[in-house]
């Protein structure tokens, strides 16, 4: 999920940006539609619903003091702040920045790298450890983003990626706080898990976000679990419950974040 510039054969392609469409190489899938296998990460997703519906959903408390207040996003990017529910106060939506700053960083600028954590790997890496042990999390999405290139033409299309039985469902993420010791301020992200993809999004990507099934996410939270119960939860989507359809190529810019983003074409 992002923006590549791809350059052409003898030449170097610009730096990938945070958020930007990632780049692809060519399969020998018969598919046309789906010929591409994107390397990389996910990177953008929306969440098109209402505070209400999340609060409903999740069966949270809305306190307008305390609880984070969202409003429907359709193309959100890395380093933006967006609601999470975390396995501490379960009963309050919080607003965290995207791209995981560990508690022991010297600097925030290392979210930049951690918008995604490998959950084969997640448990014992340095940077996610901590967090997968001692801070699961929530992440609230209705749909992510994937691009696919025309082998012909080279140009990319957006592809919107939803479930078919969950309006709103969540991403298994890790949270953190970090505390600026220069202000005293503490500044809370997360990062989305990613594992292999399932039937249907092997087609299009070589990784996918980890989507817990309603039924897991209370599990996901449950800091009880034994490790092994908790690594089982990460798994592939079931890919009957999945669908996808092309949008408009107005995602590609993060700047843009309206309905037009999840549109159909």
């Amino acid at each position: 999920m992002g923006n590549l510039r791809g350059g052409s054969k003898g030449t170097h392609s610009p730096p990938r940006r945070v958020g930007d469409p990632l780049k692809c190489e060519q399969t020998n899938l018969p598919n046309l539609e789906l010929s591409v296998i994107f390397t990389g990460m996910c990177g953008r997703f929306a969440l098109a619903q209402e505070h209400k519906e999340l609060i409903r959903k999740y069966g949270l408390l809305d306190d307008p003091t305390t609880s984070f207040q969202y409003s429907p996003r359709y193309n959100i990017a890395p380093t933006q702040i967006t609601p999470v529910v975390t396995n501490g106060e379960r009963k309050k939506l919080k607003g965290m920045k995207w791209g995981l700053v560990p508690h022991w960083a010297k600097d925030v600028s290392i979210g930049n790298k951690l918008i995604n954590a490998r959950a084969e790997t997640a448990a014992d890496k340095p940077s996610f450890r901590d967090s997968f042990k001692n801070k699961r999390c929530l992440i609230p999405a209705t749909g992510f983003f994937e691009w696919r290139e025309d082998p012909v033409s080279k140009t990319r299309q957006p592809y919107y990626i939803k479930t078919k039985d969950q309006e709103i469902f969540s991403f298994a993420g890790l949270w953190s706080t970090w505390l600026d010791k220069s202000t005293g301020q503490e500044l809370l992200t997360h990062t989305i898990l990613t594992t292999e993809p399932n039937d249907f999004l092997k087609k299009i990507h070589n990784r996918m976000p980890v989507i817990l099934p309603a039924d897991k996410e209370d599990a996901w939270l449950d800091l009880a679990l034994v490790k092994e119960k908790v690594q089982s939860l990460l798994a592939p989507y079931n890919s009957e419950l999945m669908e996808s359809y092309p949008v408009s190529k107005v995602v590609n810019s993060p700047k843009n974040d309206t309905p037009a983003c999840i549109a159909p074409l």
